[in-house]
């Protein structure tokens, strides 16, 4: 039987996404980390300037606790429903809607001047942002093909827009207001957007065409494809299903546990980490400093995920990695000088720069390329729900037992509960008879 001839558009995504050599061609490679880049960063981006809008609306803290908040609410609803969409679709088309509905939102802000009109545009704004993000990481599963040398560049292409976006942002407020600010944020979104917009196609290729039915009996009416695509869009009981069934799988239920564990740090650091370092001397700047040290670190520390990962096992490495985030972090109030506080939050740079590539390409190794978005979503899914409860956590335990004794025990619970992953991946037959990543 004959050998399908692939089409012109086939050909072209294929020159594109490898070389003569099989491996993965440069110019791929780069489009990959320059959307990461972009997308990855929106999140920073909107740190620095939704506090300042929502003080501008003379919001009060709880409000402005609210405003924030309200990013979420979509997201742990309808991840999932976003990663099914990457499946169905490919996370090029996926993530050049999101980027452009996403542009348009953020000119909507400086539009709509009311507290209750920023709440509802934050809900459909977070949304897109981290579906255009479970986008971006699904590439790797695909174009990246799960390898961790590729996740760590991209991982470091995400920390290096991690470190410019925030100060673009700052300086575009500072210098010529709010609505400024918003429509370069529209603009950021819309280069990374203009960037997918020359990755490769991976969706799904059709099936062939049946043959033409005989002339005795009457061809089949076809469902509208219009309406079926429609009905695609839609969120589905068995999208989450499935999803969830994927925790099933060893290394999927490793790495979600690693998320969700991870929070232990990330959630302090995105907080009360700021709080502490004012209450005991430290200005905006200098705090500003230190996580901008973490963040150039991690990004170094990623080039070298794939070394390291050849030589480590991929979930040894994880945990690891893992808990020395939390850690360096917790042990924050034991430190009273700039240098030991950089050392420490350098160190959780190393640790954050190692386990998110890490992340990616254990989970994406695990699944099929059909549930590449799917995986992905369910990592942020659990990654939103435990940064929506380790800063609600850590107030309630400051205000009975004092934000130093908070410290110590969010990282406890951290180190404890990666202790216990330890003991089940060493006694799981699925660690021992392999890797369930690199390495």
């Amino acid at each position: 039987m004959p050998r399908p001839v692939p089409s012109r558009g086939q050909r072209e995504d294929n020159r594109l996404s490898t070389d003569t050599g099989g491996a993965i061609a440069p110019r791929t490679q780069l489009l990959v980390y320059a959307v990461a880049f972009f997308t990855g960063s929106q999140v920073l981006i909107v740190s620095v300037i939704l506090p300042l809008w929502a003080l501008s609306l003379d919001a009060s803290p709880v409000v402005i606790g609210l405003i924030i908040s309200a990013r979420q609410v979509l997201v742990v609803a309808f991840s999932i429903h976003g990663g099914a969409l990457q499946d169905r679709f490919g996370p090029r088309a996926v993530i050049i809607v999101m980027g452009i509905a996403g542009a348009a939102v953020y000119v909507l802000y400086p539009l709509t001047p009311t507290v209750w009109g920023t709440v509802a545009l934050q809900m459909v704004s977070g949304f897109l942002e981290v579906t255009g993000w479970i986008g971006a990481q699904t590439l790797v599963g695909g174009l990246l093909r799960g390898e961790p040398v590729y996740a760590g560049r991209m991982t470091a292409a995400t920390r290096l827009g991690g470190f410019c976006a925030p100060i673009l942002a700052g300086l575009s407020w500072q210098y010529f207001g709010p609505a400024f600010a918003f429509v370069a944020t529209a603009g950021w979104v819309l280069v990374g957007t203009a960037v997918a917009w020359m990755l490769p196609d991976t969706r799904p290729r059709p099936a062939p065409a049946p043959p033409p039915p005989s002339e005795a009996a009457p061809a089949p009416v076809a469902a509208s494809g219009v309406a079926s695509q429609g009905r695609s869009m839609l969120p589905s009981f068995s999208d989450y299903v499935t999803t969830f069934r994927l925790l099933a799988l060893p290394a999927v239920a490793l790495v979600i546990a690693c998320t969700f564990m991870r929070q232990a740090g990330s959630g302090v650091q995105n907080s009360f980490y700021g709080v502490w370092l004012k209450q005991v001397g430290f200005d905006a700047g200098a705090i500003g400093l230190l996580l901008g040290i973490s963040n150039g670190i991690s990004a170094v520390a990623a080039l070298s995920v794939g070394w390291f990962s050849k030589r480590v096992k991929g979930h040894w490495l994880l945990i690891a990695m893992t808990m020395m985030a939390v850690v360096a972090i917790a042990v924050t109030p034991l430190l009273g000088t700039f240098f030991a506080l950089a050392i420490a939050i350098g160190l959780r740079g190393v640790g954050q720069g190692y386990n998110f590539p890490l992340m990616l390409t254990i989970a994406s190794k695990a699944v099929g390329p059909g549930l590449q978005g799917r995986v992905a979503a369910l990592r942020i899914s659990f990654n939103k729900f435990g940064s929506s409860l380790v800063p609600f956590f850590m107030g309630a335990v400051a205000e009975f037992a004092g934000l130093e004794a908070a410290f110590y025990l969010i990282g406890a619970i951290g180190v404890v509960a990666l202790m216990g992953l330890g003991v089940w991946a060493a006694r799981s037959p699925a660690f021992r008879t392999r890797s369930p990543g690199p390495g």
